[in-house]
């Protein structure tokens, strides 16, 4: 045996006996205490301290009787019995106070009356009534150890008087000096043992604590099908090696891998056949790459293989050798007669980091790389054509097409300079892809949607007036304007959207991976932002509008002919109302292509006129356009509705009811979102007090905090002032914070929220999960509550992936109660999550299984009726 296995020997023994010591605790605390930590704890600390009198207690009987003093050594093992029957006590009645007090009522008479027949306060146990208290303090905190620390005093003080009137019996003839030492040691000997168990029981929660954190985090890093990488977490390992690369000056790769004909893998053997492929695919993937390399799931059948100091030429050989392997690999499905065996064949892109570049212009040289590798027989690994070195790349073939021209190249002159290849997919003037290209990528990009479940959506963009541009500048200088139109629009895009010339003065631009179908419209409102500069043209300066309709897939009885057809249905609706105009297409669309309108009035108002939005804004505040509702929050203990959260609305005059999701970023944008927070959190304590004075239970009112009022001078003071102006107790204000605003300037955030805590008011930590969940930051955040994002909640309830997404968030909530905050879920619709929640000890929840928000009458017509039941209920 090895020194370190020797060394780590006494180490897992202790483990392994802690473990069990802890176990058998465990058996005497009732399952419903362990849903509390605060509890557990409590009860782990009682069952310490009988096991200490069980085992100190017979010692010290023993030791008084060898000293002569027989009616001692009774009364203590008489007193240990009682001491040891308080686990049983806790065991039976599941309450932890009166297990506590039937210990302490025992330490407390053995050490009085031991004090007292030894002679009194001269005894040498007399010492040992101080244990009271320090016990009572470990198993009942402050108060408890308030109350036993008089009780001893107590005793003290009457033993004390009765020795100086005679009532106290003489010292015994024995030994004393022997016996003072017996009990010193004693004392000694029993707090360190106390103080070690002690010291077990937290530390074995605090190791629940870091592994639960772990399982948090593993969960969130892997993708559950394959057990490779999540997206998110393979591309922050990218970034941190374009850091490390960029200051080192070594090189790395990327190669992006597509399994070839996946759609009819899934269309002809199921979806669980597909799932078996993938898996078997990451499986094999995963065994032929090193230790440093970093393997994860892109989306859908996609995957990503970081080389970290690998040469183009060496990612091409391993990518070559993934491939082999997967070509011969076979999947067995089924069983029996029904049994299929399925065959795989993998494409592969390959593009090498450029010192400097950000990682998106990689993983799209990588892409296209892939997309070459697919056109030209699939089956193939191809490296992008500016990457691979020498000739030492036998399996790249076949040349990969460039990325498209960057900012500032000049017209058809650039586009002319392009390779062969390239020019037979680019539009000769703006070097910007055409429209047969764009076809094939955008039929790409719905089947990605579909497997990956994101929306993707379709822009049309068609320069207004573009004829009168044309004759009044001149034809050359018209293409000049199509250019530089192309080019601003590419730079309002991300580097994995696609943008093409559709022909003419028409542009597309295709969106990929969208959060919600909304972005569309951020983005083209983005567009038309950058639009509203004019453009240069021979010197001399031109406003261009633009009319821009959006297609979103995926959507009904839809192909790739459908959603362009819809997207210029959109266009031409937007043309028909006016200069920089943006229209989703709708069924309104439609009706007005072909004449129809509802009633012989106009059509629907356009959708996204980011513009005018942000500019109504800043009068709906002053015209009385905002107005709040509340979503009710309820404890689950009891399902009584401890409080509600404010949610801003703004009913439009022309409009109607606009949406969160598309005015909050443009009041973030504009800096309304100051002036409009500040209204906010002045309502909502207004209408807590108008609930209060009405004579409705008092309830907690939660309102969300944004990042621009958090960085805000003096925002503690205006918070404190609100609540003065209103009368909101601070206790009844809950503020919302998500973790990436606090953590985005920990020290200064912390600062302004450790004013608000010190007053009274309440913090909770929002969307917690889908951020910066880390133990570290949790312990460092001056918060009071955690939200548990809908992300967790969602998926509770389901039979299928329950057992994951159960461990996940108790893991949350164990976490949370061990650092002494209640927990909020989010997002609760069904029976089957709020039976999940209930199960795992979460405080609250609210969600539309409970109530949609509601207006304020409503809320006071629901705390009204929780008010008359709780008055019904008997005393």
């Amino acid at each position: 045996m090895n020194d370190d296995t020797t060394a780590r020997n006494p180490v897992r023994r202790s483990a392994r006996w802690s473990g069990r010591y802890l176990g058998a605790a465990h058996r005497f605390i009732p399952a419903a205490l362990r849903q509390d930590a605060a509890q557990t704890a409590r009860a782990e600390n009682v069952v310490n301290a009988a096991v200490c009198a069980a085992t100190a207690g017979p010692m010290y009987a023993l030791a008084y009787w060898l000293l002569g003093l027989e009616s001692a050594a009774y009364e203590i093992l008489l007193c240990s019995l009682v001491m040891l029957s308080a686990p049983l006590v806790l065991r039976a009645s599941g309450s932890v106070a009166a297990a506590r007090e039937v210990f302490l009522c025992a330490l407390f008479f053995n050490f009085s009356w031991l004090t007292w027949h030894l002679g009194g306060i001269g005894a040498p146990t007399a010492s040992w009534l101080i244990t009271g208290p320090v016990v009572a303090m470990f198993l009942g905190g402050m108060i408890s150890a308030g109350f036993w620390l008089a009780m001893s005093c107590a005793s003290a003080t009457l033993i004390y008087t009765l020795q100086a009137h005679g009532g106290v019996p003489a010292a015994p003839a024995t030994d004393m000096p022997l016996l003072h030492l017996v009990c010193d040691l004693g004392l000694y000997v029993v707090v360190l043992a106390f103080v070690a168990l002690f010291e077990l029981s937290k530390n074995e929660g605090f190791s629940r604590l870091r592994q639960a954190l772990a399982t948090i985090n593993e969960l969130a890093i892997r993708d559950e099908l394959t057990g490779a990488h999540n997206r998110r977490f393979v591309l922050d390992l990218v970034d941190k090696e374009k850091e490390r690369s960029d200051r080192s000056g070594s090189e790395f790769c990327l190669c992006l891998f597509d399994l070839d004909h996946f759609k009819r893998i899934n269309d002809s053997y199921g979806h669980g056949a597909g799932d078996a492929v993938l898996r078997a695919f990451a499986d094999a993937a995963r065994g032929q790459i090193r230790a440093c390399d970093a393997f994860g799931r892109y989306g859908g059948e996609e995957f990503l293989l970081l080389l970290p100091e690998t040469p183009s030429t060496d990612a091409l050989a391993l990518a070559e050798r993934i491939r082999g392997v997967v070509e011969s690999l076979r999947c067995t499905v089924g069983e029996g007669v029904g049994a299929s065996t399925i065959g795989a064949t993998v494409s592969v892109g390959v593009a090498e980091y450029r010192l400097g570049e950000p990682v998106a212009h990689t993983i799209v040289r990588a892409d296209e790389a892939l997309y070459q590798a697919k056109s030209s027989g699939r089956n193939r690994v191809l490296c992008h054509g500016a990457d691979r070195r020498g000739a030492g790349a036998a399996a790249a073939a076949l040349p990969v097409a460039e990325l498209a021209p960057a900012p500032g190249t000049a017209t058809g002159a650039a586009a002319g300079a392009l390779a062969p290849q390239d020019q037979a997919q680019r539009d000769q003037l703006t070097g910007l892809l055409h429209r047969r290209l764009l076809r094939d990528r955008l039929r790409h990009a719905m089947e990605r949607s579909n497997r990956n479940r994101r929306p993707l959506a379709l822009l049309l963009l068609n320069i207004n007036r573009f004829r009168e541009i044309n004759e009044t500048f001149g034809q050359a200088q018209g293409d000049a304007l199509l250019t530089q139109a192309g080019m601003a629009i590419r730079r309002c895009l991300r580097d994995c959207d696609t943008v093409a010339r559709w022909g003419g003065d028409e542009f597309v631009a295709l969106l990929e991976d969208l959060v919600v179908e909304a972005d569309a419209q951020t983005v083209a409102g983005k567009i038309l932002d950058r639009f509203n500069t004019p453009l240069l043209v021979d010197g001399r300066e031109c406003t261009v509008t633009l009319a821009v309709g959006v297609a979103l897939y995926p959507a009904p009885d839809c192909d790739v002919d459908a959603l362009l057809e819809r997207a210029d249905i959109a266009m031409r609706a937007a043309r028909g109302w006016g200069a920089n105009i943006v229209r989703v297409y709708s069924t309104q669309c439609a009706d007005l292509r072909t004449g129809r309108r509802d009633g012989g009035g106009p059509v629907a108002f356009p959708f996204g006129e980011r513009q005018a939005l942000k500019e109504d804004l800043r009068d709906a505040l002053a015209q009385g356009q905002l107005f709040l509702e509340y979503q009710p929050q309820v404890e689950l203990r009891n399902r009584r509705v401890i409080g509600v959260e404010a949610l801003l609305r703004w009913r439009h005059p022309e409009y109607g009811r606009v949406e969160p999701g598309r005015f909050i970023a443009l009041a973030e944008e504009s800096g309304m979102i100051v002036p409009v927070g500040d209204w906010v959190l002045r309502a909502a304590c207004l209408q807590n007090r108008a609930w209060h004075a009405a004579g409705l239970p008092e309830v907690k009112t939660a309102v969300n905090l944004s990042a621009r009022q958090l960085k805000e001078p003096g925002m503690a003071a205006r918070v404190l002032e609100i609540l003065d102006e209103t009368g909101m107790p601070p206790a009844c204000l809950e503020l919302e914070i998500t973790e990436g605003m606090l953590i985005e300037d920990l020290g200064a955030n912390r600062a302004v929220v450790e004013l608000l805590r010190q007053a009274g008011v309440q913090v909770s930590l929002d969307d917690f999960g889908t951020g910066y969940s880390s133990l570290n930051y949790l312990c460092e955040l001056p918060v009071n509550v955690l939200k548990m994002d809908g992300l967790f909640v969602r998926r509770l309830g389901a039979a299928a992936g329950r057992g994951k997404a159960y461990a996940i968030a108790d893991s949350v909530v164990a976490m949370a109660h061990r650092l002494n905050l209640s927990v909020i879920a989010e997002a609760v619709e069904t029976v089957e999550q709020l039976g999940d929640l209930c199960a795992m000890g979460c405080d609250a929840a609210q969600g539309y299984l409970f109530d949609r928000p509601l207006a304020p009458e409503q809320v006071a017509a629901l705390l009204g009726r929780q008010a008359r039941e709780a008055a019904a209920l008997p005393a």
